[in-house]
């Protein structure tokens, strides 16, 4: 028997690599987990690359171990081998989780320049469906696809009627909004939903597309106000008044905006100022963003 060590640098949910990692070295009679003294073998997982380490530094605290460290911050093209990729997680790691979660499908159609999943991991293509990763003890399931709405329309449907049948809670990491149809509508009408849908505006090209999505939920009963956000990215300062025309129009459309930034780079006042306005219902239904910048000079 081995012990294994596993360490979680950075992630703001549960580590789902480390969590398969976790299954895997369990079914084969290790010891394994977060609090492993003496370790013959160390898994380090990095997701956002501002927390990048060296790897000197965990030979230095565990030099008779063997050293993994991976995650999108570390790594762009280190991946799991596919015993353990495409095992259920050990859900178990995390004792206070509340929901299973895994990929159904990997990559995406779309090449944005903020983004990382295409050089990560390339087009889309079909990875496991939830009934494999989740875990009955759960009623709700993270979907963390990238662009489950591009995937085949075979594939897509069996997803959102397994959610549907079995009355499983989804929590969704964004969907596509310029490929949304009235018969994708309207089965995702019918998923119960944990928290509200999320879509994204990022390019001020894409206004007509955003538009016809957003009014084809309305059309389908959607309340687009109440439980849709749309996200909208702001990369620098030279792109704030690009991102304030996005909320202008999302107010026109009534639904509301949260404004992201590039976490790698620091925000500029305006910026601050725009993802408070943005952000904060309150302030963003009530008035205009230029009236917000009026008062915060005074």
């Amino acid at each position: 028997m081995n012990r294994i060590l596993l360490i979680d640098i950075d992630s703001k949910i549960p580590n789902l690599a480390l969590m398969k990692i976790s299954a895997y070295h369990k079914s084969i009679g290790d010891k394994v987990g977060f609090g492993v003294n003496d370790p013959d073998k160390v898994y380090a997982s990095v997701v956002f690359k501002k927390n990048k380490i060296d790897p000197n530094f965990l030979y230095m605290q565990y030099p008779e171990a063997e050293i993994e460290i991976g995650g999108s911050g570390q790594d762009l093209y280190k991946t799991l081998p596919d015993e353990i990729e495409f095992l259920k997680p050990d859900y178990d790691l995390y004792p206070n989780m509340e929901y299973s979660m895994g990929f159904t499908t990997r990559g995406c159609i779309r090449n944005c320049y903020f983004c990382i999943v295409p050089k990560k991991e390339g087009m889309i293509k079909v990875n496991q469906h939830p009934s494999e990763f989740h875990d009955k003890r759960f009623d709700t399931c993270m979907i963390m696809d990238n662009n489950i709405l591009a995937a085949p329309e075979k594939h897509w449907k069996s997803v959102f009627k397994w959610f549907i049948d079995n009355k499983i809670k989804m929590i969704e990491h964004g969907m596509d909004i310029r490929l949304m149809t009235h018969e994708k509508a309207r089965y995702i009408k019918q998923i119960r939903f944990a928290k509200p849908l999320k879509f994204a505006f990022d390019n001020t090209e894409d206004e007509e597309m955003i538009e016809r999505g957003i009014n084809i939920l309305k059309e389908e009963g959607f309340n687009v106000r109440r439980n849709i956000m749309v996200y909208v990215y702001c990369h620098d300062d030279s792109m704030v008044d690009d991102t304030l025309y996005r909320c202008r129009k999302l107010k026109e459309w009534r639904t509301n905006p949260f404004v992201m930034c590039n976490i790698d780079k620091p925000r500029s006042r305006r910026m601050k100022d725009l993802q408070r306005w943005a952000n904060r219902k309150a302030l963003f239904w009530s008035i205009d963003f230029t009236e917000y910048e009026r008062r915060r000079k005074i």
